[in-house]
């Protein structure tokens, strides 16, 4: 969880205080989280059972419908895979200052949900 705690370190920083390095370095390890669970998503669903979903939104609806994940985790989850696509694809759009907010906000379900599923799978 290397990368969550360079998130967290960063954005403990008001926001008119970071440098683009740090910025940068904000978007690459949303990038690398998001890609950890996708990972751990494909991982759980195939190896508990037994299935072979299609993506990983597929793998995450499989989890919802067994009710492993809550709501509110599966539409963080999705909007934490939606921005790794922007980052990746579409990285001249990206407004940082939205992204640090969303972050401060919203990445506990994130974080707990990967701590669960590590724990169960």
């Amino acid at each position: 969880m290397e990368s969550k705690n360079i998130i967290s370190n960063i954005v403990n920083k008001p926001y008119s205080k970071l440098s683009s390095i740090e910025k940068y370095a904000v978007r690459y390890h949303i990038i690398v989280i998001a890609e950890a669970l996708i990972a751990l998503i494909l991982h759980v669903v195939r190896r508990k059972y037994g299935l072979q979903p299609e993506t990983p939104t597929h793998a995450l609806n499989i989890l919802k419908g067994k009710h492993l994940i809550t709501k509110q985790e599966y539409v963080d989850i999705v909007s934490l895979f939606k921005l790794r696509n922007l980052l990746v694809h579409r990285y001249r759009i990206i407004d940082d200052e939205k992204i640090y907010h969303n972050v401060k906000r919203d990445f506990k379900n994130i974080l707990d949900f990967i701590e669960r599923a590590v724990s169960n799978g």
